[in-house]
């Protein structure tokens, strides 16, 4: 199996800049001037920080036959493939986000990455696992 490179989740990004600029709003139409320039200038910084970061390559979440590779920050970590018992996917517009349910019944999610149907199905069958929240039906979307 190739290594299976996830997507920036656009979507999620969008979202969440068009949050904090409509709370600056509220909040500056409350008359919460400060708050309000705290609130968007930390909140887009923190966005655009962690968007760069992974175009640039920064941060990852990697799927090969060993396992899943991710980074956040300066923290590389790996979730091993005898540990994965479960995948779970959540349908975002056209791409799939990606949970792991591993055996120590931690999940880990990578809500800020996409990946596609056939990548999703294609680590499943590398790790012996089932995928959760997909049909068949699914696959001509």
């Amino acid at each position: 199996m190739k290594t299976i490179n996830l997507q920036i989740n656009w979507y999620l990004y969008s979202i969440q800049l068009f949050v904090f600029v409509l709370l600056y709003v509220v909040l500056l139409n409350l008359g919460f001037v400060t708050v309000a320039q705290a609130l968007a200038g930390v909140g887009a910084t923190w966005t655009m920080v962690s968007l760069i970061s992974g175009i640039f390559g920064n941060t990852y979440v990697h799927i090969d036959k060993a396992g899943f590779s991710y980074r956040r920050g300066l923290t590389t970590c790996y979730l091993h493939s005898d540990e994965v018992v479960s995948l779970k996917a959540t349908k975002v517009l056209n791409s799939y986000i990606v949970t792991v349910a591993l055996k120590s019944n931690k999940q880990v999610s990578f809500p800020y990455w996409l990946a596609s149907f056939e990548e999703i199905q294609k680590a499943a069958k590398q790790f012996n696992c089932p995928v959760i929240g997909l049909t068949q039906s699914e696959v001509n979307v």
